[in-house]
């Protein structure tokens, strides 16, 4: 049976400060060679960039690819003459230009300028940490890093996958505390097609299921506040001092205390939907243009631009993205579909008409009369969109195919 690969999240462990300083030293090697080998490659594109437009034509000199064949022996050479690089281990502190490599790649591959140049990476920033890439050993409950020792691993629960084969472990600090995230080879889990489909409404705070539920996310309305204080905190105090770098700390917690409360509440919600129904419908929305900024240009400024950056945060805060990641691979298979007409469809009479949404919640058809909850009909529809009921023929869900368990990335777009 073809195997599947799974993430899990564990609490590191040090066990002695030796080892700790050893983890920041690591990494802090790791961040020097990305923004090493960073440097050279910007000033090489910016090179050829003048050249080109200066001549007409592309250097051969200074054209070298970013691909992570080329940058790892750039890294062997570099190794070799500085001392303090042997310190550590080659292939993890090597694996670094993977990441870069791929940034590269997506960059130059991206077609709607949306993908921006790889960045410099600072000692501040949050998630700093390296990726061992292979030849993971944990045993009993302790992972190995070259050239460190054994560090404990904690989590509630323990590992829920005591079969799977640890393939990689990405170990990154956040708010001063280290963690391991280990990906497992664990074996493709085939759930029995029982013919039910379920459709999914998704709207901001809370997703609709065509069995009448209305899931609604938890109030997050006093974290938010302390967010917003302590950035006016931070704003107020001058760069580089102890007091901002305090409030910074406790900005960085709140905001980790909301990533976890909105990836549980997903977590939660998308286990109840998936043993409801095999098959999970759900709408193919643009979230990326969907949170755009409303600004616009000097020339053609936006209109209510602070209405649409709150609407823009609370779908952002919502997270319909990784909600849908988590259906794709607890569901038996994910069915993503048009969202058009969705909202104004009466799912009884399949009529289509604006004036039917009567409010944010009351869906009132203009033809046959149905009342019902919004959000509820939307999700009914979404369900016949994808299973062709009602006479009304399926809508193609944009061409995206029938997703599959544990092929969360065709769902993605």
């Amino acid at each position: 049976m073809e195997p599947t690969h799974r993430q899990i999240t564990y609490r590191l462990l040090p066990v002695t400060r030796t080892k700790a300083k050893q983890l920041e030293r690591l990494a802090s090697t790791c961040r020097f060679v990305w923004n090493h080998f960073l440097a050279k490659q910007l000033n090489d594109y910016q090179f050829d960039r003048c050249f080109t437009d200066t001549y007409g034509f592309k250097p051969t000199s200074t054209n070298q690819p970013t691909n992570f064949f080329w940058l790892g022996k750039e890294f062997t050479a570099l190794r070799q003459r500085t001392s303090w690089l042997q310190d550590h281990a080659f292939s993890v502190v090597r694996y670094t230009l993977k990441y870069q490599a791929i940034a590269w790649r997506n960059f130059f591959n991206d077609t709607t300028g949306d993908v921006g140049m790889p960045k410099f990476k600072s000692r501040y920033a949050e998630d700093d940490g390296f990726t061992n890439p292979d030849q993971v050993k944990i045993v009993n409950g302790q992972l190995y890093e070259p050239k460190i020792g054994w560090c404990k691993l904690r989590r509630r629960g323990g590992n829920p996958y005591p079969d799977g084969t640890p393939k990689q472990a990405r170990v990154i600090q956040r708010h001063g505390k280290w963690y391991a995230v280990v990906t497992y080879a664990v074996a493709r889990e085939v759930l029995p097609d029982d013919g039910r489909v379920i459709g999914v409404d998704m709207n901001v705070g809370q997703v609709a299921t065509s069995e009448g539920e209305l899931l609604h996310q938890a109030r997050l309305d006093r974290l938010r506040y302390r967010k917003r204080r302590y950035q006016r905190m931070i704003a107020r105090r001058q760069k580089g001092s102890n007091r901002r770098a305090r409030a910074k700390r406790k900005l960085n917690r709140t905001c980790a205390k909301i990533a976890n409360q909105r990836r549980r509440w997903a977590h939660a919600t998308s286990r109840h939907i998936a043993d409801q129904a095999h098959t999970v419908a759900v709408e193919a929305l643009p979230v990326k243009r969907m949170s755009k900024s409303a600004k616009g240009t000097i020339a053609q400024p936006g209109k209510r631009v602070k209405q649409k950056a709150g609407l823009n945060r609370s779908i952002q805060e919502t997270g319909w993205g990784q909600l849908r990641a988590m259906l794709a691979y607890k569901a038996g298979r994910l069915v993503t579909v048009d969202p058009k007409y969705t909202s104004q469809r009466c799912h009884v009479c399949g009529h289509v008409d604006n004036r039917s949404r009567k409010t944010q919640a009351i869906f009132k058809c203009v033809r046959c009369g149905h009342e019902s909850n919004a959000d509820i009909n939307a999700a009914l529809n979404i369900k016949a969109s994808a299973t062709g009921a009602a006479g009304r023929g399926r809508i193609e869900p944009l061409g995206y195919p029938m997703i599959r368990q544990n092929e969360p990335w065709l769902s993605l777009g």
